[in-house]
């Protein structure tokens, strides 16, 4: 490493560090929340999984889902804030742009026809299913409108893989990271929306009693799944 930029990396260290300080402290609770969160959610998830309450388990496998990318999403905007230098900043943001990508794409589909059946079937309110379709639609918006440039960032990742070292530098000194966080952030506050809706899902749907109605529907839909089969 140059001179130059060690220097640059000690002088950002000072200059940046009440920033980093400021971010790491309003970090803290909602990473407690966040373990609190994933905690309560894996255990109500596998009890359902356990005595086949199938659309119960439906709705508590995206909950989980959000809450362990929100968790993903946290650590790589930590880590690009904390990171120090140009070069450290670009490696973490290429690695959050392809976490966005990817989760991105994959929502509409977690949030699709066997998931609003889920919520219909367990007799969710309609205000509160339609603020699960507003955010689903807001997500379908932010992945139209950043998809390319999310997607050019994998193009370096195709590079490196594909061993054009050329390429692969070429698009890795383009990325932007700020330009990646902000997207990060955006696509964050869209998490917590749809958390905050599935936190409310889960309240009335958590109940053993609630559990124990959609077992026994679940077996029945079983039951006449099977014997349609046996027709056929």
């Amino acid at each position: 490493m140059e001179l130059s930029e060690q220097l640059r990396n000690v002088v950002e260290r000072v200059l940046l560090l009440p920033v980093r300080v400021r971010h790491r402290r309003g970090a803290r609770p909602k990473h407690k929340a966040r373990i609190a969160a994933l905690a309560t959610t894996t255990a109500t998830l596998q009890k359902a999984r356990n005595v086949k309450a199938e659309n119960v388990c439906a709705v508590y496998n995206v909950a989980l889902y959000l809450l362990l990318l929100d968790q993903d999403l946290a650590y790589l905007t930590d880590d690009l804030v904390c990171a120090i230098g140009d070069r450290r900043r670009r490696f973490v943001a290429k690695h959050e742009a392809l976490l966005v990508y990817e989760a991105a794409e994959d929502l509409p589909q977690l949030l699709g026809k066997r998931f609003r059946e889920a919520v219909t079937a367990l007799g969710v309110p309609d205000q509160l299913a339609s603020a699960l379709d507003d955010v689903s639609s807001d997500l379908n918006a932010f992945w139209r409108q950043h998809r390319d440039f999310l997607g050019s960032i994998r193009k370096a990742v195709a590079a490196h893989r594909e061993h054009d070292a050329l390429s692969y530098q070429e698009l890795l000194d383009k990325i932007e990271p700020l330009a990646v966080m902000q997207r990060a952030a955006e696509l964050s506050a869209l998490l917590q929306r749809l958390i905050g809706a599935l936190t409310q899902v889960a309240l009335l749907t958590a109940s053993p009693a609630a559990i124990l109605r959609d077992m026994l529907s679940s077996s029945s839909r079983r039951g006449a799944r099977s014997g349609m089969g046996e027709a056929g």
